[in-house]
């Protein structure tokens, strides 16, 4: 299949953990997960490492999901790591703006498999766009 690194940013211990196991179920070749638990630890870790996918919550303290979203859009070395939002945010307009700028959005509490559908069709997405953007 393939090797990918993750990212996964929540407040949430409980939450980063069911997460991060879904992400070793996949079944790549080798997976990489770094984790952080707002948006501020994210930035740094996004910006010193290159990421396949980024798996973010929206609402966390310090700097949040949406605020970190928008920081890397707008940066050009941070802009096309892909991001899939993973929140219990009910606002529709919030979770319109963010599924615009995102690459999907997963509504907690979430069915393990229906993260892992996600997951891997932006993955597979990244690998046919970005040939040898698995991490080094």
């Amino acid at each position: 299949m393939m090797d990918v690194r993750v990212l996964i940013v929540d407040d949430c211990p409980v939450m980063r953990k069911i997460i991060k196991r879904t992400v070793e179920l996949c079944g790549f070749d080798s997976v990489e997960v770094i984790e952080a638990g707002d948006g501020k630890e994210g930035l740094e870790w996004v910006r010193n490492m290159d990421f396949d996918l980024a798996i973010v919550d929206l609402n966390m303290p310090v700097k949040n999901g949406a605020e970190m979203i928008a920081e890397m859009r707008v940066d050009d070395n941070l802009r096309y790591v892909p991001v899939l939002t993973v929140s219990a945010e009910s606002n529709e307009t919030r979770v319109e703006i963010i599924t615009d700028i995102t690459e999907g959005f997963v509504h907690k509490p979430f069915c393990v498999e229906a993260l892992r559908d996600k997951m891997l069709k932006i993955l597979e997405k990244q690998s046919i766009i970005r040939p040898g953007a698995a991490p080094k």
